[in-house]
């Protein structure tokens, strides 16, 4: 499976993102000791991130819609190398509030751009492919990157895991200007672009992701008090549970971006998130053993991240002139979604006093998703059947006409005998045979 240099740059950047997003979750409480901060204060610096995310998405809609991909994509970079920079060196609680700010903005802007970048970069039926393995960076955060950031924080400093991510950024930059070629947009009146949203399909789309990263992230975001509380799994073997459970997002991107080859969009992300209902709850019930607690999660976060590529891919599929516009939507659905879903999974455990009733809300929400997607690969299924039916009647009747380009044959059908070489696809849907247009 060819791997272009394209898609290699744009990895590089999606795995940054994904150390500075979760990278700070091991080391949190060591942050908070330096910096003279109560840990529900430093919380706020994961919250700052997501801050970002938003800020960055609309920065991007209202200041660089127009703006070459690549320029675009390098002003990330950029804000990558400075937040990370500026979180290394902070002091105090607002200097690393800012810090995380910034390192937050630019992650939407880039897997916004870089999914419609492997797009119009991509092969014939190539596109879906493309964007599951620019997510791989991701998942090899996930499961590399944030372990490794952990093993740094605690021998040495967490300043070293926000260094490194820097460093890597600078690598980044190199790897856009070298192996990204220029990708000009080409500009649209405001009311051409949002002509799409108009519509519902956009807009179902959109709602199915919502609701499947919101569910997903009511569940995970509390998997840390479901081992101690629920599972009774020991403080020491935690870091090993993250390390199934990033190993187990790395394998499901990887696993979606061959089968993109053999199965629709639609139909990965319905197989997914009925994988993650399954896994939350599976969880609800099974939770109090640690094996299956374990397998769960894992389940839980493999579809999650099955279906990432190909959900990428939906989401600017068919938008024409929309594209970065609903590629950034996406990304605040994504992101808002995930904010909502760890609050709902929170007030479920508040009422019910144990931590794995969050499950519930994960799981009524992903059934939502689930069958909302199923419904639209159903109708995506009947539609492409239907195109392929049109398509090999057109074909046929191209090939007729070619045929018949010199010969003077009348009509088939007797009353239209004088009629010549002109054919219709009506006809053929109709009769299965080829005949004139007037009829």
């Amino acid at each position: 499976m060819a791997f272009d240099k394209h898609i290699a740059a744009l990895a590089i950047g999606t795995f940054c993102l994904g150390a500075a997003e979760l990278g700070i979750v091991p080391v949190l409480a060591d942050i908070a000791r330096d910096l003279h901060v109560t840990i529900p204060q430093a919380g706020l610096y994961v919250s700052a991130y997501a801050a970002g995310v938003c800020g960055g998405i609309i920065g991007l809609l209202l200041f660089g819609r127009d703006a070459n991909i690549k320029i675009n994509l390098l002003i990330a970079a950029c804000l990558i190398l400075c937040g990370n920079l500026g979180a290394s060196f902070a002091q105090s609680d607002i200097e690393m509030l800012g810090a995380r700010f910034v390192s937050g903005m630019p992650h939407g802007i880039f897997f916004a751009l870089g999914a419609v970048a492997c797009e119009r970069l991509a092969d014939p039926g190539k596109a879906s492919r493309d964007v599951t393995l620019m997510v791989l960076g991701q998942t090899s955060a996930n499961f590399l990157g944030v372990p490794l950031g952990a093993w740094l924080g605690f021998a040495f400093s967490w300043r070293f895991i926000f260094i490194g991510i820097a460093s890597l950024a600078v690598v980044l930059i190199f790897a856009l200007c070298f192996w990204l070629p220029s990708l000009p947009v080409k500009k649209q009146p405001l009311p051409r672009e949002i002509e799409p949203l108009k519509h519902a399909w956009p807009w179902i789309i959109l709602g199915g992701v919502a609701l499947g990263s919101g569910g997903f992230y009511a569940y995970y975001s509390y998997a840390d008090p479901i081992m101690e509380t629920i599972t009774h799994l020991p403080a020491e073997e935690m870091t090993l549970v993250m390390i199934v459970a990033g190993g187990a997002m790395f394998f499901g991107n990887l696993a979606s971006a061959p089968l993109t080859k053999r199965f629709s969009d639609e139909a990965l992300v319905a197989f997914g998130q009925a994988l993650i209902v399954i896994a939350t709850l599976c969880a609800l019930f099974f939770s109090a053993n640690k094996y299956p607690a374990v397998f769960f999660l894992a389940l839980a976060a493999f579809g999650y991240y099955f279906l990432a590529g190909p959900m990428q891919a939906l989401i600017i599929q068919g938008t024409k002139d929309a594209k970065i516009i609903i590629a950034a939507l996406g990304q605040v659905a994504y992101n808002g979604a995930n904010a909502i879903g760890a609050w709902l999974g929170g007030e479920a455990i508040k009422v019910s006093d144990s931590s794995i009733s969050c499950a519930i809300p994960a799981g009524v929400l992903g059934f939502a998703s689930a069958v909302l997607f199923v419904s639209i690969f159903s109708i995506a299924e009947k539609e492409r059947i239907s195109g392929q039916v049109a398509e090999n009647g057109m074909r046929l009747i191209s090939s007729t006409l070619l045929i018949n380009k010199n010969k003077n044959e009348a009509c088939s059908i007797p009353k239209y005998a004088n009629l010549r070489r002109t054919v219709c696809l009506p006809c053929w849907g109709v009769r299965k045979r080829v005949s004139c247009y007037q009829c």
